[in-house]
C-alpha cells in the first residue's frame, strides 16, 4: 500500500477529529464579537490532506500512470471543467469583487485545496482494495463517534475528551443544543463534532456507504435519533425510497412517511418554533443582500458581515451573526447568481455519476443537509463530509489496475 493511501485513510479517520490552532484576525471580528465562521484555523486534516496531496503527486506523476490520469479526468471531464471554473471565479471574486480580499482568499484556497483532494482522492479509491479498507476506517470511525454520543447523552455533559477536538460543556453550558423529552431540557450530544447536525450528517453517509453491515447500521440509527437532527431524519427516511420498486410501496411509505412528518411537527417545543423563526429571519436577510449584489455577491465569507448592518435579534433578543441555514442561499448572497449557478452545474456533474441506489442516497442527503443548513459550506467537517460524499459518488472501484 502507497503513503498516499495510508494519509488517504488517514483523512477519513481524522473527519471527526476537529483538532486545530485558531488565530483570530482583525476581520474575524464583527461589532467587536469573535464570529468563528471567520477566524482563520489551521487543523490537522489540513496537513493530513496536503501530505495526501504531496505524496500522490510523487508516486503518480510518472509517464505511465499520468496516462491514467488523463483517462480520468476524461471520464470527469465536465465535472472537471465546472469544478475548474468555479475555482477561478472564487479567486476572481476574491481579488475583484470583495471589499475585504484576504478571508476570500482564504477561503478560496480552502476550496481549491479540496477540490485537487476530491480529484485525487477518486483515483485512489478506483483501487477495488483501497476502497474496501475505506469502508472499514468509516465503519471504525461511526462505532466509535456513536459509543461518545451515546456516552455524551446518558452523562449530559462532554467526557474530556480535548485531544480528538471534543468541546467542553454540559447540559447548562450557554448556547448548547438542547432538545425537550416529556418537559426536560436534555443536551444535544455533539460527538466530536461542532454541532449535533454535523454529527448526524457524517453518521448518514457512514450508513449509506455500510448499507449491508446490519449492526452498525443500528448502531449509526439510534446515535442519529439521539442527535436530534431534523435533516438527518429526513435523509433516514429518504434512503428506503431508493431500494423501493414497488409504485404501490413507494406510495405507502411516502404516505408514512408524510404522517410522521405531521406528528414530528405537531410536537415541537417552543423553543423549536423559536430557532424556526430565527432560521426564517436569516432567510428573509440573505435574500435582502442578494437582491443588492445580484451578479457577484458580497464576497466568498462576507455574510455575517453585511448581516450586521440590518440590526437583527432573535426571539430572545440575541443578535443575530450567523450564516443563513441554507447553502443555496448563503452562496447566492455571497457569490452572487454567477457563483450560485456554478455550484448548481457542479451538483448536477455529480448528479450525473450517481448510478446507483446508494450513489443516490448519498447526493440526496447533501441535497437535504444543504437545503437545511449551511455546515457543508462554512465548517472543515462539513466540507470534507461533502466531498468525500462527492468522491464516493464519482469513484469506479476496481477500475485502477496501475501499479504505483
Amino acid at each position: 500500500m502507497a503513503i498516499s493511501d495510508l494519509l488517504l485513510l488517514a483523512v477519513i479517520a481524522s473527519v471527526p477529529i476537529q483538532l486545530g490552532k485558531i488565530f483570530w484576525p482583525d476581520f474575524a471580528f464583527v461589532l467587536g464579537i469573535p464570529i468563528d465562521y471567520l477566524a482563520i484555523i489551521f487543523y490537522l486534516t489540513d496537513f493530513i490532506i496536503l501530505g495526501y496531496i504531496f505524496f500522490f503527486m510523487i508516486e503518480h506523476f510518472s509517464f505511465r500512470n499520468f496516462k491514467y490520469i488523463k483517462e480520468q479526468s476524461r471520464r470527469l471531464k465536465y465535472f472537471l471543467f465546472i469544478l475548474l471554473l468555479l475555482n477561478f471565479y472564487l479567486l476572481f471574486s476574491a481579488l475583484f469583487i470583495s471589499n475585504s480580499s484576504l478571508l476570500p482568499l482564504w477561503l478560496s484556497m480552502r476550496f481549491f485545496i479540496l477540490s485537487i483532494f476530491g480529484f485525487f482522492a477518486v483515483i485512489t479509491l478506483s483501487g477495488s482494495k483501497l476502497y474496501k479498507w475505506s469502508l472499514w476506517t468509516f465503519s471504525f470511525s461511526l462505532i466509535w463517534q456513536s459509543i461518545l454520543i451515546f456516552l455524551q447523552f446518558i452523562f449530559q455533559k462532554s467526557l474530556g475528551l480535548w485531544f480528538l477536538g471534543e468541546r467542553s460543556f454540559d447540559s447548562s453550558t450557554v448556547a448548547i443544543a438542547h432538545l425537550q423529552i416529556l418537559g426536560r431540557q436534555l443536551l444535544r450530544p455533539y460527538g466530536t463534532f461542532p454541532h449535533p447536525n454535523v454529527a448526524a450528517a457524517f453518521l448518514i453517509v457512514c450508513l449509506i456507504l455500510l448499507k449491508n453491515k446490519i449492526l452498525t447500521s443500528i448502531i449509526a440509527v439510534c446515535a442519529i435519533v439521539l442527535t436530534y437532527s431534523q435533516a438527518a431524519y429526513l435523509a433516514v427516511a429518504a434512503i428506503p425510497l431508493f431500494s423501493i420498486k414497488s409504485f404501490k410501496s413507494l406510495l405507502a411509505f411516502g404516505i408514512l412517511l408524510v404522517f410522521l412528518v405531521w406528528v414530528l411537527l405537531k410536537q415541537l417545543p417552543d423553543s423549536q418554533f423559536a430557532s424556526i423563526a430565527e432560521r426564517l429571519i436569516l432567510l428573509q436577510a440573505s435574500l435582502d443582500i442578494s437582491f443588492s449584489h445580484p451578479l457577484f455577491g458580497v464576497g466568498n465569507g462576507n455574510f455575517i458581515g453585511e448581516l450586521a448592518k440590518f440590526d437583527l435579534t432573535s426571539i430572545a433578543e440575541i443578535r443575530l451573526l450567523q450564516p443563513v441555514h441554507n447553502v443555496f442561499l448563503l452562496i447566492l448572497a455571497e457569490n452572487g447568481f454567477i457563483g450560485l449557478s456554478l455550484f448548481i452545474l457542479l451538483l448536477l456533474a455529480i448528479a450525473k455519476k450517481a448510478n446507483s441506489p446508494a450513489k443516490i442516497a448519498l447526493f440526496v442527503s447533501l441535497l437535504i443537509f444543504a437545503s437545511f443548513d449551511h455546515f457543508l459550506w462554512t465548517l472543515q467537517q462539513g466540507r470534507l463530509i461533502f466531498w468525500l460524499a462527492t468522491v464516493y459518488i464519482l469513484a469506479k472501484p476496481g477500475q485502477n489496475t496501475q501499479k504505483h
